[in-house]
C-alpha cells in the first residue's frame, strides 16, 4: 500500500467531503459507490481513515477475470495478462471475486460473512460495470441481498471526475482533480433487494 496510496493521490488529488459520517462508525461496513474508472477502488482507499483503509476487502466482479477462470475459453496471452492483473489487484487490494450471476452466490455470499465476522469492512460497486458518459448506471440488487443478509450499515460514497482521471477506453491517466464524498450510513433490511438497491442508489445520487 505504501507504493500506490502517494501515486494515487498524486495522479488524482482528491476533494474529501462527509468524513464526518464515518466517526462514529465501529464496526465492519459495506462503502458502496458508483463506478467510474479502474482508479475508483485505489481512489476510495486513500480518502479512508487508516482504521478502514487497512481493513477493507474490495469486491472485483468474477466475469472481468474470465480468462484467469477458465483458461480454455481463451488464448495464452490473455490468460498471462489477466491472471497477472488479478493477482496484482488481490495483492495490493484484499480484491476477491464476486459473481454477479446467480451460480456461485450463495458461496460467495458465505466467504463475505466470514470477512465480515473477521472485522473487515467491504467495498462495493453495485452498477457491475465502469461507467462510458459519467452518469450513474441502475444498481444490481444483489447489494439489497448482501447488506440485508449481512446486517451491517452501508456507507454510500459519490465519485465524481475518476472517469475523466482514467476513462474506461484509456490506456493511460490524465491527472486531474476528483471528488469523493461520503454519505450518512443506511441500514438494509427485508427482502425487497431491488428496493433496497434502489435506496442505495438514490442515496449516492444525492450526494
Amino acid at each position: 500500500m505504501s507504493l500506490w496510496l502517494p501515486l494515487t493521490r498524486l495522479i488524482a488529488p482528491a476533494r474529501v467531503s462527509g468524513r464526518e459520517y464515518l466517526a462514529s462508525l465501529q464496526g465492519p461496513v459495506i462503502f458502496t459507490a458508483n463506478h467510474q474508472s479502474h482508479l475508483d477502488m485505489p481512489a476510495i482507499l486513500a480518502a479512508l481513515p487508516a482504521r478502514f483503509r487497512y481493513h477493507a476487502a474490495a469486491a472485483m466482479w468474477m466475469e472481468y477475470f474470465d480468462a484467469h477462470f477458465f483458461p480454455e475459453r481463451h488464448g495464452w496471452c490473455a490468460w498471462f495478462l489477466q491472471s497477472l492483473a488479478y493477482w496484482l489487484v488481490a495483492l495490493f487490494f484484499n480484491a476477491f471475486p464476486l459473481p454477479q450471476t446467480e451460480a456461485g452466490a450463495g458461496q460467495a455470499l458465505r466467504y463475505l460473512g466470514v470477512l465480515v465476522s473477521e472485522g473487515w469492512s467491504i467495498l462495493f460497486f453495485p452498477e457491475g460495470e465502469r461507467t462510458e458518459t459519467g452518469e450513474i448506471g441502475r444498481f444490481q440488487p444483489g447489494i439489497g441481498l448482501i447488506a440485508s443478509r449481512l446486517n451491517v450499515p452501508v456507507v454510500p460514497i459519490r465519485l465524481r471526475g475518476l472517469d475523466r482521471v482514467l476513462h474506461r477506453g484509456a490506456r493511460l491517466p490524465h491527472p486531474g482533480h476528483v471528488e469523493i464524498a461520503f454519505g450518512p450510513p443506511l441500514h438494509l433490511k427485508g427482502e425487497a433487494y431491488r428496493e433496497l438497491a434502489a435506496r442505495v442508489e438514490e442515496a449516492i445520487r444525492g450526494l
